[in-house]
């Protein structure tokens, strides 16, 4: 287990247990600036499209602006929280309401060496969400310290093919505007579509441990080899993309090779990840979820063809985005 990263012994044995925790974040002074700094920054919302990050623009400007502002108002409260630790920036995330705009089920990207170090998505809603507005939802249990694998743009999840049998097991929070949702960043998370009539905002930050140096996984699906290139990178890597969903599948141009790793992503069948997941619930402290008594209604979208593509090429197909 990494060297623990926060202050609260409490809050610490939580995360650990259950891949993430919830507190008391921002205050309402915070939670005010911050919505109408987002209003000034968005002043003409996308006409389509559902959930959209900030991370997606190619404005760098813009999403440096963003990032730096979030910074600035999160380091009193993260240096509340947290010991030993660096913060990498953040980024607007909202939600319209769309059925579209449900984000899929996913973990994020390997940027640290897991075994030693952590890497926490800090995530603040600007609004309460509640069950019609996209509230997060998580698999308690499924982060790297109780199930170890790499996650990459160019890599598929450990569940790919069971998408289902991981929404059977998810948990929704519902969580009050400037309180927080901190994730280890391999949790398996989701939200679904906002579905009432007004927009949800939020906000994502990264959070690390103070020593981990950031990286980025490349699988070269051209190639046989069942191997990962490793790339050392910078702190604002992740807002420096310049063609988001068209960089993430190149061999990285940012960064320094380190080399590569033999690898290749464990997959199972349902029988085998159905009692694997409700394991994984269990010993987070949660118990095992119901079984749906009717099939729930499924959200209209384009995905059905391409049932096989990657989460980023799906979640393409759900997405909005341009200059800011």
């Amino acid at each position: 287990m990494p060297p623990a990263i926060f202050k609260n012994p409490e809050h610490q044995e939580l995360f650990d247990k259950q891949g993430f925790i919830v507190l008391p974040f921002l205050d309402s002074e915070d939670v005010d600036f911050l919505d109408k700094t987002f209003d000034e920054m968005h002043p003409e919302l996308p006409t389509s499209g559902g959930f959209i990050s900030g991370s997606y623009s190619q404005d760098f400007a813009y999403k440096k602006k963003a990032s730096d502002t979030i910074h600035d108002t999160f380091m009193p409260h993260f240096k509340r929280l947290f010991k030993d630790f660096q913060a990498i920036g953040g980024a607007f995330l909202f939600k319209l309401p769309s059925p579209n705009s449900e984000l899929i089920a996913h973990q994020d990207w390997t940027i640290v060496d897991e075994d030693k170090y952590y890497a926490l998505n800090v995530w603040v809603p600007l609004t309460d969400t509640h069950a019609e507005n996209g509230p997060l939802m998580v698999l308690p249990g499924s982060h790297y310290q109780k199930f170890k694998v790499l996650r990459a743009p160019t890599l598929p999840f450990f569940f790919t093919g069971n998408e289902t049998v991981v929404k059977e097991n998810l948990i929704p929070l519902y969580v009050k505007a400037g309180h927080t949702v901190i994730l280890n960043q391999s949790l398996v998370h989701y939200s679904p579509a906002n579905v009432s009539t007004k927009i949800r905002k939020a906000i994502t930050a990264g959070v690390l441990s103070k020593d981990a140096k950031l990286r980025l996984y490349f699988k070269d699906n051209n190639s046989d080899k069942e191997e990962l290139e490793m790339f050392s990178q910078d702190r604002d890597f992740l807002i420096s993309f310049d063609d988001f969903f068209s960089d993430i599948f190149q061999r990285p141009k940012m960064g320094k090779s380190e080399g590569t790793i033999p690898y290749k992503v464990p997959s199972f069948s349902k029988e085998e990840i159905e009692p694997m997941l409700q394991g994984m619930r269990t010993e987070a402290g949660f118990a095992v979820a119901p079984k749906p008594k009717t099939k729930p209604p499924t959200v209209p979208t384009s995905e059905a063809p391409i049932a096989q593509a990657s989460f980023f090429d799906k979640l393409k197909r759900f997405v909005g985005f341009g200059k800011n």
